[in-house]
């Protein structure tokens, strides 16, 4: 009966109370990772703090910040500090602030990082070593303005590279965009050439065609003359020998029959196989 109880005291507690459990053993477990300096692990839970329980709270995001840095995320790290430096809470933008101007400094961009720990102690003037690194800064650039000239004509360059840069990059892109038409005209040129051959050859094939046929007689067109002039003398004979206009007729009508079949039989070959589809004539 006791167990009942104890087992119907526990359904009816709210499912609020679990989720505030774990909530509070998320945020001790990436605060113990963050003190055994487990900066690995310590990134893997402030993120889950804000994916899974949507904790975004200054000081979980600067601990975030701070597991970045110190894991080596440089540019996360970065990013995270100069968000951190908007937040309402002056003591977290403060040391925020502080911390992007050490990694500014440390990239030669000492400007930038003396107006971060300027701003640093704009939101909270009691951070003394916010004021530290500013004090330090500002006399190392006034016993050392080279560097100062150093990063502007670093700058300088650095603009002037991104300006030959975009020069290059448009003259590269205006000399293949040229190389391009060239190309195209080029093409243009050979597909001209190929159409004037295959025309050329056309005109060629049709003159040889179309060719007349040549002053001096065939073989053929000789056998023909010369029976033509032996069929004169025939009839001449013929008439020579007084036949009746009956047998005469007979007789050349016999021999232009033979003359048809030598013809037939002796008629031209074609020197050219007729094209596939064309009749032969």
């Amino acid at each position: 009966m006791v167990f009942r109880l104890i087992f119907s005291l526990l359904l009816l507690i709210p499912a609020s109370w679990t989720d505030i459990g774990k909530k509070n053993r998320a945020i001790k477990e990436a605060a113990r990772s963050y003190a055994e300096t487990d900066y690995e692990q310590s990134v893997e839970r402030h993120l889950a703090l804000s994916t899974d329980f949507g904790i975004n709270t200054p000081t979980s995001n600067f601990n975030l910040a701070l597991s970045y840095h110190y894991n080596g995320q440089l540019e996360e790290a970065q990013r995270t500090y100069q968000q951190l430096q908007s937040t309402d809470n002056k003591l977290i933008a403060s040391f925020a602030a502080n911390q992007n101007g050490i990694l500014l400094a440390q990239q030669n961009q000492f400007e930038e990082a003396l107006s971060a720990f300027k701003f640093s102690l704009i939101k909270d003037p009691t951070n003394e070593q916010a004021r530290y690194n500013y004090e330090l800064l500002s006399r190392w650039l006034e016993e050392n303005p080279d560097r100062q000239e150093q990063q502007d004509d670093q700058g300088e360059d650095q603009d002037q590279q991104d300006d030959q840069q975009d020069q290059d990059q448009d003259q590269d892109q205006d000399k293949q965009s040229q190389e391009k038409k060239d190309g195209e005209g080029d093409e243009k040129t050979d597909e001209d050439e190929a159409s004037e051959s295959e025309k050329k050859d056309d005109k060629s094939g049709e003159k040889s065609q179309q060719e007349e046929p040549s002053d001096e007689p065939s073989d053929l067109e000789s056998d023909l003359s010369e029976r033509e002039k032996a069929m004169e003398r025939m009839k001449e004979k013929l008439e020579e020998m007084n036949l009746t206009p009956e047998q005469a007729a007979q007789i050349l009508e016999a021999m232009n029959a033979a003359e048809l079949r030598y013809i037939q039989q002796n008629r031209k070959k074609p020197t050219k196989r007729p094209e596939r589809g064309l009749p032969e004539w």
